[in-house]
């Protein structure tokens, strides 16, 4: 009790950390190009404010205001550019649209005679700089005018009815950074609560930071919520069993100290739970429970007889402690394999579960008994547990009666779902549902922005384009994959601003030479108006065509707004192309669908999260087969060794892969797809199932009289089991339900194998062998 007090002190510090990557060794080839490609897109951690306006409402004005608050904080980055037009308002684009560039063409062109002549002092030439240097002051005018000229302008975007304003901001954190995730969420709405006061609108937040924020949140009240839930069910299971208020309490005392004691080792080796640790307590309360069960069961029915504690607690330890303990073992066994996957999650996952197990089965083995026999004159068996046992006592003769029908009945059915089954694991989805409910204000607010805006997600990606490779034969083979909606680049950018590249070239030409002529420069520089819109003039001059002119932009443009198009890796130049798919990434396998089209050599110039998913679910699935071979291997050999003989282990082991493809099957028809979550099921079933197999084997060859105890507590301890994975119904996010449900109904086809099958299966051969007797 002393060391479940500071544990379960300790466990308060426990943290859920839902990112995707903790999957990953921190110094695996695919997180550290993810974090350089990171570096490269500074923007690539997006916050999006959206801003739900009315008719009243002036977006210049909101968008303002709040970026005066945001630039308060001090971990505030930047906003995100999205009028990119804004980054031509001080050149290219007004340019096209004036007929000041002909007036100051006329008066170089008179200029530039004077000055290119025979010079002779004449006072006319001073009138033709004047002329000219005004021309250039209208010019730097007509450039200043408008909102172009106000940086916020580009600070925000309209949706095409203008009911909706979003805003993209980013931190010099990265949003896997949860402690500062947990500071900046709470901050940034605090800021929009104040817009919303001031300015009588709705806002929101979505995209990036808001996901984490959510997801963690989530999970953690998750985490705890099913925990309390399954503990709870367990102990009214137990009530219900037993008709016994003292000895549910007792076990629920037992639950208690198994958890504590469990998540206060978690907290002090791992500090964290991750994506896949997440659910470890339903594990371990599914499986520890069943080691108290087994024990209550037994001394019950002994308690009975002998009506001596002792006596009886001696008998129980006698006849179930061994298979528990050889259950136990099995059961770890199969978890260690996932350590031979070499991923931290699933070693974490192997360790803390490996753990649990241990202290749940010292627990009940030995605790819960000791409780027991502290209250021992108040415990005593209502009548409900008698009917129960009589209900277990006849159950094996009328499954023997209808083996046949049984078996017709079920076999074709356990066939077809299996196959259905290997099709659903065969097509293995890289694309798990989420984390937090589809009601989460991040999803809510990211789906109304979407309608609005016309688009079906924020899925853009940056692809890298080597600055000498054909940008146009480039976007045709991206199209020719059939899985890209379009291909944006910064050449079509400027394209949709300024119009034919061509026309404006021919019109700036003559202007770009003056303005490089030595002495017309030296009168700007005095004049201070050689500005960036010169230097955009004579790139364009100097360009070829288009795509020359952009890269002579770039150039100009400074570092900050020219690293959005253009950055450098492994010694080359590459132009950034944002690429569109033709649906969403995160949904129906949309990742891999996608890259797989997309091919190997494309999809390594595809920059960011969306590549690192499919290569560490490609890695999952590779690597999964291992412990899924191992958990066969030592789960069939154990028993093998154990049972002396190779018909049993190989009859388990056949069951219990049944067991679990029917259940994909059954998942696949109601769409739940195999994922790195689901096909956890493998290693799970095998090593709860084999603990219900080991029991009816050592019963049957040791007292065949206490089989019918053997299936009451089999049947307890996979209820027990499901329940504590049912609690994951009442979590929000629908990766927790799905292995939830994926659980239960495996637990469901494991219990028609240890209990029915396994009657029906003996009584088949049982016949079989007196038929052929009777023949001979």
């Amino acid at each position: 009790m002393i060391f479940t007090v500071f544990f379960g002190i300790i466990s308060t510090q426990l943290r859920v950390n839902s990112d995707l990557l903790e999957i990953m060794p921190q110094d695996s080839e695919i997180v550290i190009e993810l974090q350089k490609e990171l570096l490269l897109l500074e923007d690539s951690d997006v916050m999006v404010a959206a801003f739900f306006l009315n008719e009243e409402s002036d977006p210049h004005q909101i968008a303002k205001a709040f970026s005066e608050q945001m630039l308060q904080e001090s971990t505030f980055s930047t906003f995100i550019q999205t009028d990119l037009s804004f980054l031509f308002s001080y050149g290219i684009i007004n340019l096209s649209q004036t007929d000041i560039l002909y007036e100051i063409y006329e008066n170089i062109q008179n200029l530039t005679n004077n000055l290119t002549g025979n010079f002779t002092y004449d006072f006319k030439i001073f009138e033709q700089i004047d002329n000219f240097i005004d021309s250039i002051y209208s010019l730097e005018q007509v450039l200043e005018e408008g909102d172009s000229s106000d940086p916020v302008s580009s600070y925000y975007a309209l949706s095409p009815d203008r009911r909706i304003m979003i805003m993209g901001l980013t931190f010099n954190e990265p949003a896997s950074n949860l402690e500062y995730v947990n500071y900046i969420v709470p901050r940034v709405k605090s800021i929009l609560k104040n817009i919303e006061n001031n300015y009588n609108i709705r806002t929101g937040l979505t995209n990036s930071y808001i996901g984490a924020y959510e997801s963690n949140k989530t999970v953690m009240e998750d985490f705890t919520r099913t925990t309390v839930l399954s503990i709870i069910l367990i102990t009214i299971l137990f009530a219900f069993a037993f008709g016994n208020f003292t000895l549910s309490f007792i076990v629920l005392i037992g639950l208690l100290v198994s958890t504590l004691l469990t998540l206060g080792f978690i907290t002090l080796t791992f500090q964290e739970l991750n994506i896949v640790t997440s659910f470890v307590m339903a594990i371990t309360l599914g499986l520890g429970i069943d080691y108290g069960i087994h024990i209550i069961t037994r001394f019950s029915k002994h308690m009975e007889e002998e009506e001596d504690f002792i006596s009886a607690l001696t008998s129980t330890y006698k006849g179930v402690i061994s298979p528990i303990f050889l259950g136990m073992i099995t059961t770890i066994l199969v978890f260690l394999t996932l350590l031979f996957m070499g991923l931290p999650a699933f070693n974490e996952l192997a360790i803390v579960s490996s753990i649990g197990l241990i202290i749940f089965f010292l627990v009940m083995s030995f605790f819960v008994p000791a409780l027991v026999y502290m209250f021992k004159n108040k415990i005593k068996f209502g009548s409900l547990s008698f009917k129960i046992n009589n209900f277990f006592k006849t159950l094996p003769h009328k499954i023997s009666q209808n083996s046949k029908i049984i078996f017709i009945v079920i076999a074709p059915v356990v066939l077809i779902f299996s196959v259905i089954g290997i099709f659903n694991y065969i097509n293995f989805s890289y694309t798990p549902p989420g984390l937090i409910s589809s009601e989460a204000e991040s999803v809510k607010i990211g789906e109304e922005v979407l309608s609005h805006f016309g688009t079906a997600s924020f899925d853009t990606m940056h692809y890298l384009l080597r600055v000498d490779e054909d940008l146009e034969k480039t976007k045709k083979e991206l199209m020719d994959t059939g899985v890209v909606k379009s291909v944006s680049s910064l050449p079509d950018i400027i394209r949709e601003n300024i119009g034919d590249f061509p026309i404006i070239k021919s019109q700036l030409e003559g202007f770009s030479q003056v303005i490089n002529n030595p002495i017309i420069i030296s009168i700007l520089n005095k004049y201070n108006l050689y500005s960036d819109s010169l230097k955009l003039i004579d790139a364009a001059a100097r360009s070829s065509d288009l795509y020359h002119f952009t890269l002579n932009t770039l150039n100009i443009l400074p570092e900050d707004l020219r690293n959005n198009f253009l950055v450098q890796k492994d010694g080359y130049d590459y132009l950034v192309l944002e690429i569109t798919p033709k649906f969403t990434l995160w949904e129906d396998n949309g990742i891999k669908k996608f890259f797989d089209a997309l091919g190997e050599e494309k999809t390594e110039r595809i920059m960011g999260l969306p590549k690192a998913t499919y290569k560490i679910m490609e890695m999952v699935r590779n690597r999964f087969y291992i412990p899924l071979l191992l958990s066969f291997v030592f789960i069939w050999g154990t028993t093998a060794i154990v049972r002396k003989n190779v018909i049993q282990p190989s009859e388990a082991m056949l069951s219990l892969i049944l067991s679990v493809l029917s259940t994909f099957g059954v998942s696949y028809l109601i769409g739940i797809r195999a994922t790195f979550v689901t096909v956890l099921t493998f290693p799970l079933i095998f090593g709860i199932g084999i603990d219900g197999f080991l029991h009816l084997y050592h019963t049957f060859s040791e007292n065949k009289m206490n089989f019918w105890n053997s299936l009451k507590s089999i049947t307890f301890s996979l209820i027990t089991t499901t329940l504590s994975f049912l609690s994951f119904q009442v979590s929000r996010g629908d990766l927790l339900k799905e292995f939830s449900l994926t659980m239960s109904m495996s637990l469901g086809f494991t219990w028609l194998f240890t209990t029915i099958i396994f009657i029906v299966n003996r009584e088949i051969l049982r016949k079989f062998w007196r038929g052929k007797k009777k023949t001979d």
